[in-house]
Formats: C-alpha cells, structure tokens, sequence
C-alpha cells in the first residue's frame, strides 16, 4: 500500500471520528444533565479540567514519538525503533507516575479553590480516582500506539479510533441509565484512555514481534534526545492553549464580558471548519517523516512540502467560501441573532481559516523534518505576543482586534519563521512559496471567497433555502476555479477518473508516490 493511500485511509478515519466525536457531545450532554443534574455536572466538568493540568508533566514526547519512529522506519533501522521503544516507555512510565502525584496534589488543593463541601468531595472522589489511576497505569502502553502510528498501521489504528469513541458512548449511556452516576464518565474516560493503549500493544505483538523483544537499556542520550524533541511539542501545545484560553480574558480585561458568548459564538462554526482542514494534510505528516529517513534529498522533500501546502490551502479556501456564506445564518438559528458578532468579525474569522491553515502546514512541516523544539518556541512567542497586541486591537475594533491580531502575528512569526525552518531543509523560500503556491491560489480563489462573504452580508435578510441555493453555488465556483490545481495532488485512479468525467482535469496524470 502506498503511503498516498495510508494517507488517505488515516484521513478517512479521521473524518469519520471526528464526526461520531461531534454527534456524541450533541447526545450526551442533554442526557448527562438529565441524568445527573446540573451541579454534579458541573462540578466533574470543573474538576475533571482543573485535573487536566496534571497532563501537562507529559513533555510531548509521546506526541513526536511516531514521527521519531517513522524516520526510523524509513531508514529500515529496526534497532532505532526499538531504542526508541525502550525509552519512549521509561519516559511514558515517569509521566504516568508525575501524572497521578499532580493528580494528587491538586485534589487535596482542589476543595479549597472550588469551595467543595464534604458531599461534594464524597460524590467526585471515587470517579476521579478510577480516571486518574487508569491513566497513570496505562501510560507506559502508548509507546505501542505510537508504533502503530509510526509503522503507518491506518486500517488498524482507525479502527481503534471507532471503537474508542463508539464504547465511551455506550458506557455513559449504558451506565447512566443504570444510575451509575459520575462513574459514568469516569469509566468512559478510563475507556478512552486504555483502549487504544491495549490495543495496539496486542497489534505489535502479533504483527511486529521482533520490535517489542530485546529491548536495549534506556540510555540517557536517547532520553534527552525524546525530551528535547517532546519538549518542543509541550511549547506548541502551551502556545496554541495560551491563545484559545486568553480570548475571553482579552474580552473581560476590556470591561466587556458581555461580548466573551458573543465571539464564541461566531468563531465556533469557523474553529470546527479549520480542524476540519487540517485533517487530510495532517495524515501526510508520518509519510514525510519516513520520506526524511530515507534521506530522498531536500529537492524531494520540497516537492511533498509544496503539495501539501496547495492541500492545505484548496481545503481551507473551500471552508472560507462555505464559512463566510452560512455563518451569519448559523449563528442566528443556533443561539439567536443578537450573539452574531457582525460581518467584521465574521469577515476576519474566514480569512483566518486560511492563513492559519498555511502557517500550520509550514509549522507541521518543520516540526515533522527535525525543528520541533524551535517550532514550539515559535508558537508559543506567537501566543505571547499575541495576547497583548488583542489587547490593544479589541480596545481599537471591538471583537474584529481577536481575529486580526491573530492574522497579524501570524504574518510577524509564524509564517516567515516557518519558511526560514524549511530553507535548509526542503529549499522552501518566500519567493518560491509565493511564486509557486500562493499565488496561484490566491488569483483563482479571490472571486469565489468574494462570492461568499457577499452572500453572508446578505444571508440575513434573504430566505435560508436562497442562502443554501447560493452557498451550493459559490462552492460550485471554488471548485470550478481550482481545476489547474487537482493535477498537482497525488490522486489515485479512482479519483482521477472522476475529476476527468467532470471535466476537472483533462487527463488521468500519473503522479509520483506522495505521502
């Protein structure tokens, strides 16, 4: 199977799981407060994220682990990977251990910050503790899920994806109906947690015995050389938390707290479509990082980078015509037309998909080819600098200053620190970036993105049926307009097959293998 596929696959699976994610929370939320009431609810809610900071004791290794495994894989060095195994597990199992002693310590500081009386504490002790106790003794077992990862296992690790979301549904509404209360959740959570861990470390034992036996003794070079590596992964982590958190701190410093559900609101429609994006380029990322073990030359790797930044941004330009049309019109049948946040704000949360997308791909794509420490510092310097320059934009252009200063620091950091990253690597430079990808898009993209924010200004004042009929059509346009570009991409025959039938492409190219 070629990696264009396990791509392909992967993304699939991605799609799929985060849509049965999204149909979940839509379930169980109504169920649980019917269930469980509104404080018991709130009160795991609170807890349970007040605990989630003990997660942060885990340096990112085990987030850059697959890729690490992936180069290995690429240059076929069996003794790489389980090198990498044996430490991976000696970091993972003191993270499982820093993991429950953080957990510890904030429960016994926990009453006293929440205000938990002693029913309160009796009721979210025990689910907390199952939680907590299941995530510790199950770290160590996510070195396996990274190999399954980094061996590019999709089929497999896309059906654990399922069965993970699929189960915690089931246990919380099968346990809730039995009046199991918060245990509900907890076991859920327990679920989520051990599943994919177990699985896949049965998976590498059936299929990839030789990797998981004679393991070396951990060594303190490749010890620090996980934690470097992770570390930038934790500052990445950090920057993008600082940022989403900090918006309605932004919004209450100003004197305005009444306007935080009001850019919530607007930029949920627009946050769910960029994940959305990231999804199918993001599958490409271990295939680049075995490409980079296989030492295919900067050249080679230029020629991945560019056509998953023209994925990048053909998906993210769809999203922003599909955004910029419906979101006025979403947000008023949703929550009501009063927390619209008006075509400034909603004209810069658009345009965000796409320079986000870009900047993410640039990052993702340093990160995966060896600059994983300077990337996380250079996001979190962007969720530094941030903050402030929000600060003195909201106070200048109301709720429109979130989103520009987000555009802004972008431009200032992001995006020039990304290329300056690939230079040496893949021979990216702005010049090329620009001349070669950017604005190719940009000419034909322009219009139909026009298209879209004209219909958003009018989508309120028009029938919802006219605003579906012109959405349909501006994204009708984007395609259309975007024909050059599908040549480019490393479509299979099937899918080439269909783009030429409708006249997308004029022939079925042959491409070379792409991750």
């Amino acid at each position: 199977m070629s990696r264009r596929q396990r791509a392909a696959i992967a993304a699939s699976f991605g799609y799929v799981q985060y849509g049965l994610a999204m149909f979940s929370g839509l379930v169980l939320v109504p169920l649980t407060l019917h269930y469980l009431g509104a404080r018991p609810y709130g009160l795991w809610l609170a807890t349970a994220e007040l605990l989630g900071y003990a997660a942060l004791v885990d340096p990112g290794t085990m987030g850059v682990l697959p890729w690490m495994l992936a180069e290995a894989d690429g240059r076929r060095d069996s003794a790489a990977i389980r090198e990498l195994l044996a430490n991976g597990a000696v970091v993972a199992a003191l993270v499982g251990v820093g993991y429950a002693t953080t957990a510890l310590i904030l429960w016994l500081v926990l009453p006293g910050v929440l205000h938990l009386t002693a029913a309160d504490r009796s009721l979210l002790g025990g689910p907390l503790a199952v939680a907590a106790i299941c995530t510790m003794v199950t770290y160590p077992l996510r070195v396996f899920t990274a190999l399954i990862t980094g061996l590019q296992d999709v089929r497999f690790h896309g059906t654990v994806g399922l069965v993970q979301v699929l189960g915690s549904l089931v246990i919380t509404l099968v346990m809730l109906q039995a009046g199991h209360g918060l245990y509900a959740l907890a076991v859920a959570a327990a679920w989520s947690s051990a599943v994919p861990a177990v699985a896949c470390a049965g998976r590498a034992a059936i299929t990839t015995p030789e990797l998981i036996r004679h393991w070396p003794r951990p060594s303190r070079t490749v010890v620090y050389r996980l934690l470097t590596n992770g570390l930038g992964g934790w500052f990445g982590a950090f920057g993008w938390q600082l940022v989403a958190a900090s918006n309605s701190l932004v919004i209450t410093a100003v004197g305005r707290p009444e306007w935080v559900p009001v850019y919530a609101c607007t930029a949920r429609l627009g946050a769910m479509a960029t994940q959305v994006v990231w999804l199918l380029p993001d599958a490409g990322l271990i295939g680049l990082a075995q490409l980079s073990g296989e030492r295919c030359g900067p050249a080679r790797l230029r020629q991945v980078v560019e056509m998953m930044l023209r994925l990048h941004l053909l998906l993210a330009g769809a999203a922003a015509c599909v955004v910029l049309a419906i979101n006025p019109l979403f947000v008023g049948r949703w929550v009501g037309e009063p927390l619209f946040g008006g075509m400034k704000l909603h004209t810069l949360l658009g345009l965000a998909i796409v320079l986000a997308s870009l900047t993410h791909g640039l990052l993702a794509a340093a990160a995966v080819l060896g600059n994983r420490l300077r990337v996380g510092a250079i996001t979190l310097l962007n969720g530094v600098l941030q903050v402030p320059c929000a600060l003195v934009l909201v106070r200048i252009w109301g709720l429109a200053g979130l989103p520009a200063a987000a555009l802004l620091m972008a431009l200032a950091t992001a995006l020039p620190a990304g290329i300056a990253l690939l230079k040496p690597v893949a021979e990216i430079t702005l010049r090329g970036l620009v001349t070669g990808v950017v604005r190719p898009w940009a000419v034909r993209a322009v219009w139909p993105i026009s298209a879209g924010a004209l219909t958003g200004a009018i989508s309120l004042a028009i029938s919802p049926w006219w605003v579906a009929g012109l959405t349909a059509l501006v994204a009708g346009l984007y395609v259309w307009s975007m024909r050059p570009f599908y040549a480019l991409l490393p479509l299979g025959p099937s899918w080439n097959r269909v783009l030429v039938s409708f006249r997308l492409i004029s022939a079925a190219p042959v491409s070379a293998e792409q991750p």
